[in-house]
């Protein structure tokens, strides 16, 4: 059974392909579609599926939903926000501990805050 994921041209395929310097046909090669194919899933004359949204967030390095819109996915995290999270992945222990130290006051409500509450 195929599952679409998008049926419109609201997907972001194309501006991760030229962020990853590679063309249509470099990037059809990578995932096995021409490169007439990969301009008709980047314009949306080609119905997304969820196999060639796989494969071509696998080729571009990146995260399946992040193929998808703002529209359809509205709590995609942007590059700064990504890149924060790589660290905190890649990060010891004992660097994580600090950095949970570092955000805790941000995410406990403020006095002002509450008194407005």
């Amino acid at each position: 059974m195929t599952y679409v994921v998008a049926m419109f041209p609201d997907n972001r395929i194309r501006e991760y392909r030229t962020k990853a310097g590679l063309s249509q046909a470099e990037l059809g090669a990578r995932v096995g579609l021409h490169q007439t194919q990969i301009g008709n899933l980047e314009n949306g004359g080609r119905n997304l599926t969820f196999e060639w949204a796989r494969r071509i967030a696998k080729a571009l390095d990146v995260r399946l939903v992040d193929l998808l819109s703002d529209e359809d996915n509205p709590d995609r995290l942007d590059d700064a926000e990504r890149d924060l999270v790589h660290k905190f992945r890649e990060a010891e222990p004992v660097q994580r501990q600090m950095i949970a130290r570092v955000i805790e006051p941000i995410s406990e409500p403020s006095e002002d805050s509450q008194r407005a509450a």
